[in-house]
């Protein structure tokens, strides 16, 4: 049963294929002083199909004489009927009707033919045939034959004849020669090696992967430019240019939904969408989006998308994405994102994010997060992160973390974490690390690995046993640090003591320098934590008498803050009891007491 269906599917096949080619099929007979309407017989018996036709249009009692040795149908009848006949097919029947005169200016003219290989007389399919006076044009079929009907022609009209890596070639049809025509054209062989990596090819291929449902074999065939002052359409090929809109360069462009051209060059409405294979110059207006081949000079709208293939000069505003393949030169809007993969000249504003696959500036501005792949001149600012893959000269500000691969030349603002290999500037945030800073990282906590390291053991009057970790640069540093009371190691309750502190180190001499530290350590008694805080001011010096050791001694200024009830406890003060010259209360439950101390200390790295 399959083997049925199948076989009566191939047939069906053939059978339609057969009623489509009627007019091509070739037959050879001798007409000698028949009457027409005989030779129609003989003709129709030789061929396998039946005429359909009113006697009164072919004059069925003329004599007539023709010799045709293996001639399609349409050549024999247009020989016989010298266009004054046309005809189509329809089943099996082919239907002869009367011909309209092509000779008045204003009424329509159809042209038929073949188009050739001029060497091999092969007839060719996918040649374009189009009239640049009114853009009408048309395809050859598979046997190579057109059909074109071009409403108001000229006298003497000319038709463009094209296809890929052949000549272009031009034909005059005047008015009294509008019948079959035989149209031999040669292969270019220039053109076939200039095609084959051209730029405009280029761009053809990007085209046919971007727009394939708009595709023409017009676009393959033609190189032609056309111009127009105005265009409208209602969709791609439905319009005032018809099929040849991808060949044509319009002033003004009107598409009620949406439009294909070659280019614009002042301004261009769209109801839906507009698409520009080539430039795009002015202004362009789009409902839903824009999509420029080659290069925009100007200013694009569109409620969802523009998108550029070339290089970009002007002004983009898109509800949501904007798109450019090539470097961009301007000013970009949109509400989600904006995408360079060239590199971005003019500022990027997006609601979510901006990308610049290549370099950067002068300015990014996010909800989330900015990435600029190389180098970045101007200012960063997102919501979540900024990322520049090479250097950036300028300032990254964000909500959450700032990353730089290779050199910062200015600033680095975040609220918890800055990274960049090299800063030359600042770095404010929660964390801020870097290999090494020409200027001043702020923070809680700054890691420069070519920096400033230093591990202390010290004592001063209170505790005895100290360590703290300082990190950053000399002109600003981070100090962690802890200690405990040997005293109170064999006691029920252990005094110890955690902190944190910054500082900074000016050098005075080569060996020697100043130190001025500010910390605040948490004092715990046992196992009670309360408001019991030991805050430091030292000032003191660093003597560097060996390489990776130096020595560190100076006065402090204590506060002692402390709930009232702390009184109650054990006294922090047990082999030595300072002068406090101040102690007062602030507020109702908490207590200030301030004296001078000393410290001094060894440290490494």
């Amino acid at each position: 049963m399959k083997l049925i269906n199948c076989l009566l599917l191939i047939c069906g096949s053939f059978s339609v294929y057969s009623q489509a080619s009627l007019l091509d099929r070739r037959i050879s007979i001798s007409i000698n002083n028949e009457r027409l309407d005989v030779s129609l017989k003989r003709i129709s018996a030789a061929g396998g199909f039946t005429f359909s036709y009113n006697p009164a249009i072919v004059e069925d009692e003329r004599i007539v004489n023709f010799n045709f040795i293996n001639t399609s149908i349409r050549e024999i009848l247009d020989e016989i009927f010298q266009g004054a006949v046309r005809y189509k097919t329809r089943g099996k029947y082919i239907i002869l009707t009367s011909g309209q005169g092509n000779s008045a200016e204003k009424e329509p003219a159809i042209v038929t033919g073949y188009v050739v290989d001029e060497a091999s007389g092969e007839r060719l399919r996918d040649v374009s045939i189009y009239d640049p006076v009114t853009l009408t044009s048309t395809i050859t079929d598979s046997n190579g034959y057109f059909e074109i009907k071009i409403d108001r022609p000229s006298p003497d009209l000319i038709l463009s004849v094209n296809r890929r890596n052949y000549t272009d070639t031009l034909v005059v049809v005047p008015a009294q020669q509008r019948r079959l025509l035989n149209i031999p054209i040669r292969i270019d062989s220039e053109k076939v090696v200039v095609l084959a990596d051209s730029v405009g090819r280029k761009v053809e291929r990007f085209w046919k992967k971007q727009v394939l449902w708009f595709e023409n074999i017009n676009l393959s065939n033609i190189d032609d430019t056309l111009q127009r002052t105005y265009q409208m359409s209602l969709v791609p090929y439905v319009g005032t240019n018809h099929k040849m809109s991808g060949h044509v360069i319009n002033d003004y462009s009107l598409n009620i939904l949406g439009g294909y051209s070659l280019g614009v060059r002042k301004l261009e409405f769209g109801g839906l969408f507009n698409l520009v294979r080539g430039d795009m110059k002015g202004a362009q207006f789009a409902g839903l989006f824009n999509s420029v081949g080659g290069e925009m000079n100007g200013v694009q709208f569109a409620g969802i998308f523009n998108g550029n293939h070339g290089i970009s000069r002007g002004a983009r505003f898109a509800g949501i994405l904007n798109l450019n393949a090539g470097a961009a030169e301007g000013v970009q809007f949109a509400g989600i994102s904006n995408i360079t993969t060239g590199s971005q000249r003019g500022p990027q504003f997006g609601g979510v994010f901006n990308v610049a696959s290549k370099d950067g500036g002068p300015m990014q501005m996010a909800g989330i997060y900015n990435l600029t792949a190389k180098e970045m001149k101007g200012f960063q600012a997102a919501g979540v992160f900024n990322f520049t893959g090479k250097s950036i000269s300028g300032t990254q500000l964000a909500g959450v973390f700032n990353f730089t691969g290779k050199r910062v030349k200015g600033a680095q603002i975040s609220g918890v974490l800055n990274y960049a290999k090299k800063v030359n500037g600042t770095q404010i945030g929660l964390i801020n690390i870097a290999d090494s800073v020409r200027g001043v990282p702020v923070g809680f906590m700054s890691i420069v690995f070519k920096g400033y390291h230093k591990i202390e053991i010290s004592a001063d009057e209170i505790f005895y046993n100290n360590i703290s970790f300082r990190t950053g640069v000399r002109q600003f540093y981070n100090i962690i640090t802890a200690g405990a009371k040997p005293s109170t190691y064999n006691e029920t309750e252990t005094f110890w003591t955690f902190g944190y502190g910054i500082g900074s180190a000016p050098r005075l001499s080569k060996k020697l320098f100043l130190n001025f530290d500010l910390t605040s350590n948490q004092i715990v008694r046992g196992k009670s934590i309360g408001t019991d805080l030991l805050n430091k001011l030292y000032v003191g010096l660093d003597y560097q008498a060996f390489r990776k050791m130096s020595v560190t001694f100076g006065a402090t200024l204590n506060g002692h803050i402390t709930e009232s009830s702390v009184d109650a406890l054990p006294s922090i003060f047990a082999d030595y009891q300072p002068n406090v010259f101040y102690n007062r209360a602030l507020g109702s439950d908490r207590n200030m007491k301030m004296w001078m101390g000393a410290k001094v200390g060894l440290r490494f790295l």
